[in-house]
């Protein structure tokens, strides 16, 4: 899966010592808090729970002599970023590598900031609850920050599911859609994880699993269309397209009309709580 984002950059330092900023992520646990003033660069603790105390590298906690005390690099100058950067100017990037070593791994506060405010203000007649598909970048600091914001998520695998709780995201607000459902999907509905089936034969083992017990399950329908981007690397078919015949996720919606689905669901005694489907990543939304 692409694990690339525009609020982050992987910092390496070259035999230059210049700092070249990548799109690319690391699972380890090095997070910081990046305040792009005129100057000046903010580090602060990971492991308090203030949502503003969200970003630091390990190491430097077990050094400083207050969990909220910041640390601060200052920038002696900041010029325009480069093109392989959205947000890290050269100075900004040097300086996360003179506090935090290298490799360091840098996110944008502002740039999570700004995407939180515009999908908790998308329009809703009916309530909204927004997820974040931490495939994005599980990293625990942006976990944490979009938890502090009400956001909730997304999760593509038992692996993610149980990353999300591991930094401490409470089970009720982690939805997990997955092409192969886990070994542990029992422990984590038990948890309080949200799981939507995604094929007729995961609805299968659920219901086995949960028989006359009235569990809540959601169903993942394939709408037999989708839509998505194309990318530099394809002409002929969009990677992001996630629907319609070609596509294996979701449980074909013929399946839902012709009692199939609903069979199912009754003959285990099931709550069919949520409706999931997705056509694509990139379309058009005209």
């Amino acid at each position: 899966r692409k694990q690339t984002s525009n609020f982050g950059h992987n910092i390496r330092q070259d035999r230059h010592l210049s700092a070249t900023p990548r799109t690319s992520f690391h699972p380890r646990n090095l997070k910081m808090r990046l305040v792009s003033s005129a100057s000046v660069l903010s580090l602060v603790s990971t492991f308090v729970t203030n949502s503003s105390d969200a970003f630091a590298p390990r190491h430097v906690l077990s050094t400083r002599p207050s969990q909220n005390t910041a640390m601060l690099a200052t920038v002696s100058k900041t010029d325009a970023p480069p093109e392989t950067s959205v947000f890290l100017t050269p100075e900004m990037a040097k300086a996360c590598i003179d506090l935090a070593g290298s490799p360091a791994f840098a996110y944008s506060l502002e740039r999570l900031q700004n995407a939180a405010d515009d999908c908790l203000a998308f329009p809703n007649a009916y309530g909204l609850t927004v997820r974040y598909a931490m495939k994005a970048c599980p990293n625990a600091a942006i976990l944490k920050y979009f938890n502090s914001r009400g956001i909730h998520i997304d999760a593509s695998s038992g692996f993610e599911a149980r990353r999300a709780i591991s930094a401490g995201i409470p089970p009720e607000n982690i939805s997990l859609s997955s092409q192969e459902l886990p070994e542990d999907f029992v422990d984590l509905v038990k948890m309080g994880v949200k799981i939507n089936a995604c094929s007729v034969s995961q609805l299968e083992r659920f219901g086995k699993a949960f028989t006359g017990t009235g569990q809540k399950v959601g169903i993942r329908v394939n709408p037999g269309v989708g839509s998505g981007g194309f990318s530099s690397s394809t002409t002929g078919f969009s990677k992001t397209n996630v629907g319609g015949p070609s596509s294996s996720f979701g449980i074909w919606y013929e399946l839902v009309d012709d009692g199939t689905v609903p069979g199912i669901v009754t003959e285990y005694g099931l709550t069919v709580e949520r409706i999931h489907t997705h056509i694509g990543s990139g379309s058009d939304p005209e």
